[in-house]
C-alpha cells in the first residue's frame, strides 16, 4: 500500500495530477465465443476502431474461475479444488484490478455479473449494482415472460425464449441502463467500470427482434459434431443444457456419449445463442453511443471479452466445461483512443490474465506489484513481438465420480497443437495425456501414440512444467 502511494506521488511530480487520466471500460459477457458470422455491427465497429486479438484465451473454462482470475491478477493454477483462489487469497492477499484502479484515485463500479458472486471483493468497488436472486431463478437466467418466471419445477424451465416482450422486461437491458446512468454520474472524474453482460449465458433468452435477424434455414450442423477420437475420456461428461428443458431427461445421465441433441433441437438452439449475441451487440452500442454523447469516448479505453468460450454441439459438447479451443478461446478487443495500432488484428497468443498489467499499463500507472500475466503493450505496437505463442488454461473435474474428481487437467494452446495432460495430484502422476492437431481449426483426433508426435510431446509438455513450477 505504501510502495503505490509512493508511486502515485512520483506520477504526480513528473506529471501533472490535474492532466486527465483514461477512464476504463471493461464488458465481460457470459459464454462468449468468437463468432464471425453473428450479426453484431456495434461490436465490429469498436474491432474497426481499436486492436481485435484472434488468439486470445480464458484461463479456466468456468464463470466464477475465470472471473477471479483476471480480475485479481493470479492464475487459477494458484487455486485448490476447481481453481478456487479463495483459499490461495486468505493466505497471500493480492491487489485486485479495481482496487489498483481504486488505490490511484479512480472511482469504481461493478454493474452486472462482473465476479460470479456480487459481493466478491466488494471493497474494490465504490459502487456496485446487479439484478437480485429471486423466484428460485438465478438473474442469469432472464426470462421475460411471466409464464417462465413462474415455472415452478426447474426442470421445466426452457432452454430457449422467442417472446415479443418489452426491453424492460430483460436483465441485461436493465443493466445497460444503470450503465448509462453511472457513466453520467462518474463523467467529470477517472472511472474503471466493468459491466458484466449475462447473455448468451443459457437460457437463450433474447428478444423477439433479436431472433428476426436471423432465418432457421441459415443454420448448419457442425462438420465436427463427434466427440475427438481417443480424446476427453476423463473430461466431466454433463453440460449445462440437462439443466434446462426438454435436456434434462436425455442428458443427466453417465452414457453422455450415446446421447445426441436433435438436429431441430441444435438449429434451435444455435439461432437462440445467435439472437443473444446480437442482442449483446445492441446493448454495447447504447454503452458506446452514450459515450460519445457525453464526450468520453475520446478518453475512455474500452476492453471487450468474455469469461470463456461456448461450444455450439461441436465435438458432442453443448456448453463449455473443458481444455479444448472452443471452450477457453474469447473475443477480446481493446480500444485506446490515444493509440494508433496500424493493423488493427493481431495474431499472437494472449490470456485474459495479462488484462491487468496491460490496463495499468496504458492508463499509465505501471505494473502491479504481483500479476501472473504480461502486458500486451508490445503486441499492440508490434504485431510480430516475441513472446506470444501459446496460452495456458486449466479445468478440474466437479463430477461426482470419486475417481476423477480430484484430476486436474492443464492445456497449452498455440497455432498448430492443442495439448492437455490429466494429472492425479494424490499419486503425483499423469494419467492421461492428449494431444490434438489443428489443422483443421478444431481438435479431432488424440494422436498422442504416435511415434511422429513425441517431440511435440516433450516440448509442449516442458512448458506446462515449467509454467506450473512458476506458480507454485
Amino acid at each position: 500500500m505504501k510502495r503505490i502511494g509512493v508511486y502515485f506521488f512520483l506520477l504526480c511530480g513528473l506529471f501533472s495530477c490535474t492532466e486527465e487520466r483514461p477512464n476504463v471500460l471493461l464488458i465481460v459477457v457470459d459464454d462468449l465465443r468468437p463468432l464471425d458470422d453473428a450479426i453484431t455491427p456495434n461490436i465490429d465497429q469498436l474491432a474497426e476502431k481499436g486492436i481485435r486479438f484472434t488468439n486470445a484465451f480464458s484461463q479456466y473454462a468456468n464463470c466464477s474461475p475465470s472471473r477471479r482470475s483476471f480480475l485479481s491478477g493470479l492464475s487459477p493454477v494458484r487455486g485448490d479444488s476447481g481453481g478456487n483462489l479463495n483459499h490461495y487469497l486468505k493466505n497471500n492477499p493480492q491487489v485486485s484490478m479495481p482496487a489498483y484502479f481504486k488505490q490511484f484515485g479512480y472511482t469504481t463500479a461493478s454493474l452486472g455479473k462482473v465476479y460470479h458472486g456480487l459481493k466478491e471483493d466488494r471493497d474494490s468497488w465504490d459502487y456496485y449494482h446487479d439484478i437480485p436472486f429471486s423466484n428460485q431463478f438465478h438473474p442469469w437466467e432472464s426470462y421475460a415472460s411471466i409464464k417462465n418466471q413462474q415455472i415452478k419445477n426447474l426442470d421445466n424451465r426452457p432452454a430457449v425464449e422467442n417472446e415479443a416482450e418489452a426491453l424492460d422486461q430483460y436483465n441485461d437491458y436493465n443493466i445497460s441502463l444503470k450503465v448509462m446512468e453511472m457513466l453520467e454520474t462518474y463523467k467529470d472524474q477517472p472511472f474503471f467500470m466493468t459491466v458484466g453482460f449475462r447473455k448468451p449465458h443459457l437460457p437463450f433468452a433474447a428478444p423477439r427482434q433479436f431472433w428476426d435477424l436471423y432465418k432457421r434455414e441459415q443454420f448448419k450442423l457442425s462438420k465436427y459434431a463427434s466427440a475427438p477420437v481417443l480424446g476427453d475420456t476423463i473430461v466431466y461428461q454433463w453440460s449445462e443444457l440437462a439443466s434446462y428443458a426438454p435436456y434434462s431427461s436425455s442428458y443427466k445421465t453417465g452414457n453422455y456419449r450415446n446421447k445426441k441433441v436433435s438436429d431441430f433441437q441444435s438449429m434451435e438452439l444455435k439461432h437462440g445463442y445467435y439472437a443473444c449475441v446480437s442482442y449483446i451487440d445492441f446493448l454495447v452500442g447504447q454503452l458506446l453511443e452514450k459515450l460519445e454523447k457525453l464526450n468520453l469516448d475520446k478518453k475512455t479505453i474500452v476492453v471487450f471479452t468474455a469469461d470463456h468460450g461456448f461450444h455450439l454441439g461441436e465435438q458432442q459438447i453443448w456448453g463449455k466445461h473443458s481444455n479444448y479451443k472452443l471452450s477457453t478461446q474469447v473475443p477480446l478487443i481493446i480500444y485506446d483512443p490515444n493509440l494508433n495500432p496500424g493493423k488493427n488484428i493481431r495474431e499472437g497468443f494472449v490470456e485474459l490474465l495479462d488484462l491487468y498489467p496491460t490496463l495499468t499499463e496504458l492508463a499509465g500507472l505501471g505494473k502491479p506489484e504481483k500479476a501472473d500475466g504480461k502486458s500486451m503493450l508490445p503486441l499492440m505496437h508490434n504485431p510480430d513481438a516475441p513472446s506470444f505463442s501459446a496460452a495456458f488454461s486449466m479445468y478440474q473435474s466437479f463430477q461426482k465420480d470419486v475417481s476423477i474428481k480430484d484430476l486436474k487437467a492443464y492445456a497449452i494452446h498455440t497455432k498448430n497443437h492443442t495439448y492437455i495432460e490429466w494429472w492425479d495430484f494424490k499419486e503425483k502422476e499423469i494419467v492421461q495425456q492428449e494431444l490434438y492437431e489443428l489443422n483443421k481449426g478444431i481438435e479431432r483426433v488424440n494422436v498422442i501414440s504416435q511415434e511422429t508426435s513425441q517431440s511435440v510431446i516433450s516440448k509442449l509438455s516442458d512448458k506446462i512444467n515449467r509454467y506450473n513450477s512458476k506458480l507454485n
